[in-house]
């Protein structure tokens, strides 16, 4: 394909230059100055495109009614390497058909040259018309710049543009917040997230252009120098926009010049990858990629606090809202009002008023109390006088304050998110400072450190909107302030070698005397701090039916009051982790450990001690299976079965079973696969039987690598044996998610599984081909690059009298779960039960094992040995293609 000599040109120029724009950023150079090189290269190439064009066509008198306009980015001259294009040819109405002409010429040519073109063909009118009903196109439109043709035409246009936008700044402002806040649900709402997107996450570069457009409504102006000279923008405000702009756009050149296309993802592989190119280094408890992220997120944080100030001071700039609100107010003390909305100090006091740590904290309470938002006038004041105060230890009227304000959920995770915005929140609680912007490097925890915790207080009190019984827990806690307190430092201890558990129980201790906590009240506070994962390993690690594991977690709460603190923390931690953590499987198995231990404390009844429901239960399935006519020895299976399995399946389903079972046995065949649909855990319940002489102990990896060669996700596997005749029979069940298939999924696909796992059971040479036990998407792969955690095997013969527990802490592979059980039984090791956790690319499984015999596995040696065949195991799995 030939080109025209200016394409063939403008290509030479654009490779040329770009290269060595490359090599200046790679030595260091700003990014604002990289930004500005690539917007005069880009500058050039368009102009050296519409020379040519003018040349051809100059002596047509239609050129002069023509103006080419940069806008958006382009506009700003804040360009990326690989940054797309937008141009826009204004044109009078006599110039309308050459317009076309010269439009097709430069889109051509440009596209040719290289350049990712966004073009449009707009009169003055049209332009301006658009902008004022299109959020987007305003947005990009005020931030035009004169290129080449009649600068008379643009400056016509742009002073209609202009001044129009004025006398609509109030709508505009709505409508262009109200695009951002769509396009920040897209790609993160908060600035705080693992893999974020320096353009459009919140806090990032968007956030930046937001205040120029809301800026452009409220003055005519976009540049940020301009708007501190109007008075629009506070001083520091315009010193830490500018730092973030500039760290900004030195982070996006980067991605963009390593991906060698227009890349804005900043995913955790890259992020380790510039930390040590920039110089980050390690120190104790903190990795350099976790100090280069803390820097990230301390600019967004900047960012997301003057965007979102300088909007609160354009809207509340409404007259008639101002009126309004304050005819229907009424007074609550001598100086502070509340209306409809809204809750504020009157003027005459309020310069005082702000430099008041205690009345700050006071005017929060209330405004926590009454659900209303502080007025934007009021803020204002109190974020310059907390600006200009000397950071010093909390007085004691501001510490009651401050207890005051955790003692009521209404407002108090926004109001605290504020207090960490205005630095306040680490004077009451100094190790806040330390973990501000703190990342945990796993892809279990979505937020940084502080935004977790805030988090966690604000699940807490959303408790109150729903009617559960976790919700009923938490309205009937008397003192709330102790368990938002826990909440908002329970993971203060990250960030050390030593377990944040242990750290944080001594930052908790250190907390409650700088807050002069009584001693009660202090002991509460560090016990929640330090067993706040206790709840978590005893559901999601343990079997529920084993009365030693309820014993051990009874034993370690102490109490009916401390149960139910212990167990609204953990959900609030559970849910602020991240969207879907909080599984409706995790929270059953959640209320089923809260169920099983109050019962323990007020009846003193075990899991696995017969009770009169139990029995009578038992009873009744006796008699269904009589009388549906089922084989005898179904009687006979019944009364091998443990508690654990009468217990977890309703007597229906059972009966059900069991006759399916019994009808099996009789036909000698050496395995059987049943199927319910468990509610409770909203998962498929596949029981897997397999009939042999004695325990087989390869039954678990093959049922495991059966189901997991079909797809299935494995949530929890129950491994038992029973006795019927002198003969051992396996009895494991698997609760699976299927993501090919609806939940509960078709009978066809049902049939598919159960048949698939006989088959490989009654054929022992038949080979496995394992799957994934856990699904994910394209999108968020990464290499192993990014796993920085250890993989771990452990060995606790303390929490149980009969068993050994084996717990596995690693990254999942594919095939993982299948290789550790098949590794498990080439040594002979005796499998008794099993749960899985997986969440995203992260597992915590734990399996009680025997040795053959029938004992615990306690030689050291022989520990070795295992461990290492589970490594080797987790070796050979691949990664996820």
């Amino acid at each position: 394909m030939s080109f025209q000599p200016v394409v063939l040109a403008a290509r030479e120029r654009l490779a040329q230059v770009r290269e060595k724009i490359r090599g200046q950023h790679a030595d260091g150079s700003p990014g604002f100055q990289v930004a500005n090189r690539m917007a005069d290269l880009y500058d050039d190439v368009v102009l050296m495109v519409w020379e040519s064009a003018s040349r051809k066509l100059q002596h047509d008198l239609g050129f002069r009614g023509l103006a080419l306009v940069a806008h958006g980015g382009f506009g700003r001259r804040d360009l990326a390497p690989f940054s797309d294009v937008d141009l826009m040819l204004l044109t009078t109405a006599r110039s309308a058909g050459l317009a076309t002409e010269v439009a097709g010429i430069l889109t051509r040519d440009l596209v040719d040259a290289g350049l990712d073109l966004g073009f449009s063909i707009r009169g003055p009118a049209e332009a301006c018309k658009r902008a004022w009903t299109d959020p987007v196109i305003f947005s990009s439109l005020a931030e035009s710049r004169f290129l080449a043709g009649s600068s008379t035409v643009f400056g016509q246009y742009f002073d209609r543009l202009r001044k129009g936008s004025i006398r609509r700044q109030y709508r505009l402002t709505k409508t262009v917040v109200e695009a951002r806040r769509s396009e920040r649900l897209k790609w993160g709402e908060t600035n705080y997230l693992l893999r974020p997107n320096v353009k459009k996450s919140r806090g990032a570069l968007r956030d930046i252009q937001l205040v120029r457009w809301i800026g452009f409504a409220r003055s005519g102006e976009s540049d940020l120098e301009k708007l501190y000279r109007l008075g629009a923008l506070p001083a520091e405000d315009l010193r830490q926009l500018r730092h973030a702009y500039a760290f900004m756009l030195r982070l996006r050149n980067e991605l963009h010049f390593r991906a060698g296309r227009s890349q804005d993802v900043l995913d955790r592989a890259t992020q380790m990858e510039i930390a040590e190119q920039w110089g980050y280094e390690n120190s104790e408890g903190v990795l350099a990629v976790e100090h280069f992220m803390q820097d990230y997120f301390e600019h967004t944080q900047n960012v997301r606090y003057a965007a979102a100030y300088f909007t609160d001071d354009t809207l509340s700039q409404s007259r008639l809202s101002r009126v309004s609100e304050r005819a229907l107010s009424r007074k609550l003390t001598e100086n502070i009002r509340m209306g409809p909305t809204q809750i504020w100090v009157v003027d005459s006091d309020l310069d005082r008023f702000a430099t008041s740590l205690p009345d700050v904290l006071r005017l929060m309470n209330l405004a926590n109390q009454h659900f209303k938002r502080i007025s934007h006038r009021t803020w204002q004041a109190i974020r310059h006088s907390m600006a200009r105060r000397n950071p010093s230890p909390p007085d004691p009227d501001s510490i009651n304050a401050f207890l005051g304000l955790l003692s009521k959920p209404g407002r108090l995770a926004s109001l605290l998110r504020r207090l960490h915005e205005l630095r306040v929140l680490e004077q009451l609680i100094p190790p806040m400072k330390r973990c501000r912007g703190l990342l945990q490097f796993n892809a279990y925890h979505k937020y940084t450190v502080d935004a977790h915790c805030i988090r966690a207080v604000e699940a807490a009190t959303k408790l109150e909107e729903y009617s559960s019984s976790m919700a009923r827990r938490y309205a009937r806690l008397k003192d709330k302030a102790i368990l938002h307190l826990a909440l908002l430092i329970h993971d203060l201890g990250k960030g050390y070698e030593e377990d944040h558990c242990e750290v944080g129980r001594r930052i908790a201790g250190e907390i409650a005397d700088h807050l002069e906590l009584d001693d009660a009240s202090r002991e509460t506070l560090q016990w929640l701090v330090h067993k706040h994962l206790i709840v978590n390993v005893a559901a999601f690690r343990h079997d529920l039916n084993d009365s030693q594991v309820v014993l051990s977690f009874a034993a370690e709460v102490g109490s009916i009051r401390r149960l139910e603190l212990l167990i609204v923390h953990a959900v609030a931690d559970l849910i602020a982790v991240g969207p879907g953590v909080a599984s409706d499987w995790k929270m059953n198995l959640i209320e089923d450990l809260y169920l099983r231990t109050r019962r323990y404390f007020e009846s003193g009844t075990l899991p696995d001690e017969m009770d009169a429901e139990t029995a009578s239960q038992r009873k009744q399935i006796a008699e269904q299976l009589a009388d549906s006519g089922a084989p005898k020895i179904g009687l006979d299976i019944l009364n091998a079965l443990p508690l654990s399995i009468l217990r977890r399946i309703t007597p229906d389903q059972l009966v059900g079973e069991l006759t399916g079972i019994a009808q099996w046995y009789e036909t000698g065949r050496s395995s059987c696969c049943v199927a319910n649909y468990d509610s409770s855990f909203l998962a498929m319940r596949y029981t897997v039987l397999h009939r042999e002489a004695r325990r087989n102990i390869g039954t678990f990896a093959r049922s495991t690598g059966a189901l997991s060669g079909l797809g299935l996700q494995i949530m929890r596997a129950d491994v038992d044996t029973i006795e019927v005749d002198d003969q051992e029979v396996a009895w494991d069940s698997f609760w699976v998610l299927d993501p090919d298939h609806e939940n509960p999924p078709p009978q066809h696909r049902v049939n598919e599984v159960c048949n698939h796992v006989c088959r490989l059971l009654a054929d022992p040479t038949a080979p496995v081909t394992a799957h994934r036990d856990t699904w994910r998407g394209a999108s968020i792969r990464e290499p192993d690059s990014v796993n920085v955690l250890p993989t771990k095997v452990t060995f606790d013969n303390d929490t149980l009298e009969q068993y050994t527990i084996l717990s596995l802490f690693a990254y999942d592979r594919q095939g993982l779960l299948y290789r550790v059980a098949r590794a498990m039984a080439e040594l002979s090791i005796v499998l008794h039960f099993a749960k899985i956790d997986t969440h995203l690319d992260q597992i915590a499984d734990v399996f009680y094992v025997t040795e053959s015999d029938g004992n615990k596995i306690v030689d050291s040696t022989r520990q070795k040995v295992v461990q290492q065949s589970i490594l080797e195991s987790l070796e050979m799995a691949g990664r996820r293609v």
